[in-house]
């Protein structure tokens, strides 16, 4: 199933694409994390999908042969209404805070590290999945390795 998956056409496009846009080879990359978000009928209900303020860096990783996490692509896969939430909100950059309002074909690129030292975390990045309060979101998560992480994965060489 999974090589099936790996060989299609349209999976090694967009991976294609993701190498292409951010200089990194494709094999540095994790497999595509696909994510599904339904409306929520209030903030706090516990049936809610969404991810608070956290960082993709992950402690531990600068020890492993993949390296660090450099950098996080998420692509939306389809529009939510404006009023409808599910932006990508980044909350600790210097100007404030930043929502991306999901829109299919938008996609949006941030580091992980700091460009002058690729072992440290950069805090600006962090970041939350917002509620979606109208229709739904689709989306794909791809995190970017400093080194090879697919052929390690292959032998089981990638975890803490």
């Amino acid at each position: 199933m999974e090589s099936a998956c790996l060989e299609d056409p349209l999976v090694q496009a967009v991976q294609q694409r993701v190498s292409d846009v951010t200089q990194v080879p494709v094999p540095n990359t994790e497999f595509a994390q696909l994510v599904h978000y339904n409306a929520c009928p209030k903030h706090d209900d516990p049936t809610c999908a969404f991810y608070r303020r956290h960082s993709d860096w992950i402690d531990g990783d600068i020890h492993l042969v993949q390296g660090v996490r450099l950098y996080t692509m998420f692509m939306y896969l389809n529009d939510v209404p404006e009023d409808g939430g599910g932006g990508t909100r980044f909350t600790d950059l210097p100007g404030g805070p930043l929502t991306i309002q999901p829109k299919r074909g938008r996609a949006v690129l941030w580091p992980s590290v700091l460009a002058s030292d690729p072992g440290k975390q950069d805090h600006r990045t962090h970041h939350e999945a917002m509620t979606v309060f109208k229709g739904e979101k689709f989306g794909a998560n791809f995190w970017i390795h400093q080194y090879d992480f697919r052929t390690p994965y292959k032998i089981g060489c990638t975890l803490n």
